[in-house]
């Protein structure tokens, strides 16, 4: 069984949606019903992450679970007569960190025409990325959705992880942030990521002519297994969310245009490591220069310090 402290310790915030204040509820009777987490899935017969998630709002509630708890939690019949509230979708835009989004997704579909995707970032890479966009953000909720940009990587590594595809511009590839030695080891990185087959990852050329509403910012479409579809839509440095049924179709049918005009998986890869590996001889040739520079000149330094 999993660690029921890891669940009980978060802090619950019912003013998030209704489906948050559903959740809090349930904690409410719970605990005072003397019920630990592990000891109430233990008499549902289910997952205890799976009854933590509803109990943080992440997850929706099963109507024949609702009539079990109450009569089970003696609530005089609240679950069921908020059972609307159990299952609406919560707001995208007043929960929680980006990154508990994408660790709940089935898929996660991306377009950026600027930078990495954060899901694919290196730590340096964010950092680069940090360092050049984050200081021209001056208020601070502006700058906390772009920063939350960046590097989650570890979310593609776990094997539970969501199935994700990405179009990218090429000119992300030619954008060096960082300078060469940062982005030899970006574009490695996406490059194994790939090869493990834990990504699709397509480059749009240069000369391409994507679709008009893929070119004004970058989307990130997540699916789930039980919930509303999620699209975030980041332009001009600010990112929103969107659970609109219209926006999300839009976002699937520009994704699908810009992933038809793209190169295919095999040749955007080529691509991938050739770039790296210009920018690898690169960083290994300023390397070489810096420390060839050092030991022409250092003797000299050290006369004139004499």
């Amino acid at each position: 069984m999993s660690n029921p402290g890891r669940f009980t310790s978060k802090k619950l915030d019912p003013a998030l949606s209704a489906r948050s204040l559903y959740g809090a509820e349930l904690r409410y009777y719970r605990e005072r019903a003397g019920l630990t987490l592990g000891e109430l899935a233990d008499l549902l017969h289910i997952e205890l992450s799976y009854l933590a998630r509803i109990e943080q709002g992440e997850r929706r509630f099963d109507p024949e679970l609702a009539d079990v708890l109450d009569r089970l939690l003696d609530t005089g019949g609240f679950f069921v007569r908020n059972l609307t509230a159990g299952r609406s979708a919560p707001d995208p835009n007043k929960l929680s960190p980006l990154a508990d989004w994408e660790r709940l997704a089935a898929t996660v579909k991306e377009w950026d025409a600027t930078l990495v995707p954060g899901l694919l970032q290196t730590d340096a890479y964010a950092a680069a990325v940090a360092e050049t966009y984050a200081p021209l953000l001056a208020d601070r909720p502006t700058r906390y959705r772009w920063e939350a940009r960046l590097s989650r990587t570890p979310v593609l590594r776990d094997p539970k992880g969501p199935r994700y595809l990405a179009v990218l511009g090429e000119a992300v590839l030619h954008r060096g942030l960082g300078g060469p030695a940062v982005m030899a080891e970006q574009l490695h990185s996406v490059a194994a990521l790939i090869r493990r087959r834990r990504i699709t990852v397509r480059v749009l050329p240069l000369t391409a002519t994507p679709h008009p509403t893929g070119t004004d910012g970058a989307l990130r479409l997540m699916t789930y297994a039980d919930e509303s579809p999620v699209l975030h839509f980041t332009a001009h440095h600010t990112g929103n969310h969107f659970t609109d049924p219209g926006a999300v179709n839009l976002a699937h049918l520009t994704h699908d245009l810009l992933t038809a005009a793209a190169l295919t998986p095999e040749d955007s890869l080529t691509l991938i490591e050739s770039t790296a590996d210009a920018y690898r001889a690169r960083a290994g040739a300023a390397g070489c220069s810096a420390r060839e520079h050092a030991r022409t000149h250092g003797p000299v330094r050290e006369l004139e310090h004499r």
